[in-house]
């Protein structure tokens, strides 16, 4: 069945049947009937660790939401949510059955945690597409990723569709032909989706590794985020600020979220979420308001790489640092791969950035005994300088709607 879909393909109204049948094939939350459900979903990215403060951050600054993000671990070269998570000590992603999730969104409002009760259909199709070669399908893809919303419940998506030489997308027109169908599937199935094109070439942020994500996203939550990941946050939730009606425009919605990061009640919101999520609140406290380096895995080493030039930052390439990190530990060649959630690399520099020769423009912590030393030219090849002032690009490629 699944090679003639390939092979074949699939209409848009047979996308749509068989998404309905697999977000059947399981539970489906039906939260109280006054609440906005709403989520995000990326296509991935390296750094991308976008879900962790914004669902919080959002949660904060519109409390009738509801936001059941259902999360998923890294393959290849994308770092998973719940692999960032699971880093912190204590929290489970797995824990907890529909009945604790309904709960959870109806009085809390908010979390991010993996099912197996969900779109169940869509677990056994995956391994299949796996060993049959057929991952690789449009119509394949929209069905497991819509079929997982619908059976959350959600009313309101935005997909966070990457475009660039780190991402699956690599033109814009490739991306712009998978949006306009997951926009129109995702409409079928009652659910008003809106895709952003972002660009995924440099990493988002400054830090890619599960537990130097992290760091990052409480960095983040305090108001002192780097400007890439903050943007993409308040873009996320300004949009669905204003698809719900609850601003009059993105940009107002922008500002509410700039308010909630700002202010402390992200991060209140996030520390409580762990809590709820079951990690003790010693741990979450200290997370969020003590030393985070503390609570959170940290490599034995480091290593400063240095700039064996002067110049403008031209380009960074996020895939060869994604798959350094990976080799040193932070990623998965195969699923159920264990990890290791300390190490990766912080970069000092952004593209557009002046750098002078001998300036340490990123760090790689590692707990390899015995480093391969290609890892270390890999990562200084990954950084491309000229002499040319290089201008800073829109992270916003274009925006597919449903109408």
């Amino acid at each position: 069945m699944l090679m003639a879909l390939y092979l074949n393909d699939l209409t848009n109204a047979e996308v749509c049947n068989m998404t309905t049948a697999m977000a059947n094939s399981g539970k489906i939350l039906k939260f109280r009937s006054s609440a906005i459900v709403v989520d995000k979903h990326s296509t991935g990215g390296v750094g991308d660790k976008v879900s962790i403060p914004l669902v919080p951050a959002l949660s904060a600054a519109q409390e009738d939401f509801i936001i059941p993000m259902v999360s998923g671990r890294g393959l290849e070269f994308t770092g998973g949510t719940l692999d960032k998570l699971e880093s912190i000590p204590g929290f489970s992603a797995f824990s907890f059955d529909d009945q604790q999730l309904l709960d959870m969104g109806n009085n809390f409002g908010c979390f991010i945690v993996g099912s197996d009760d969900l779109s169940p259909a869509d677990s056994v199709l995956y391994k299949a597409r796996d060993v049959t070669a057929t991952v690789d399908n449009a119509g394949l893809i929209i069905a497991s990723i819509i079929s997982k919303k619908a059976a959350a419940g959600i009313k309101y998506l935005i997909l966070d569709l990457k475009v660039g030489s780190a991402s699956f997308f690599r033109s814009i027109d490739e991306a712009k032909t998978f949006g306009k169908q997951f926009v129109l599937v995702a409409k079928l199935l009652g659910i008003e989706c809106r895709a952003l094109m972002t660009r995924m070439s440099e990493p988002i942020g400054n830090y890619v590794g599960n537990s130097l994500e992290i760091l990052e996203s409480i960095n983040c939550l305090k108001g002192k985020g780097p400007s890439d990941l903050q943007t993409l946050i308040e873009l996320i939730g300004g949009h669905l600020l204003e698809m719900t009606h609850k601003v009059s425009s993105v940009n107002e919605g922008r500002k509410r979220m700039a308010e909630s990061l700002n202010n402390g009640t992200a991060l209140e919101k996030f520390k409580q979420m762990l809590i709820e999520l079951r990690v003790d609140a010693r741990i979450a406290d200290e997370l969020c308001h003590g030393n985070t380096t503390s609570v959170l895995p940290m490599a034995k080493f480091e290593i400063e790489i240095k700039s064996p030039t002067s110049g403008y930052v031209n380009d960074i390439d996020g895939m060869t640092i994604a798959k350094v990190c990976n080799k040193l530990g932070a990623g998965r060649q195969f699923s159920n791969q264990a990890i290791d959630p300390a190490v990766g690399i912080r970069l000092l520099v952004k593209k557009g950035d002046r750098v002078e020769i001998d300036t340490v423009y990123m760090i790689l912590y590692h707990n390899e005994t015995d480093l391969n030393e290609s890892y270390l030219i890999l990562l200084k090849q990954s950084i491309e300088l000229t002499s040319e002032i290089v201008e800073p690009e829109n992270i916003v490629l274009g925006v597919i709607d449903c109408n």
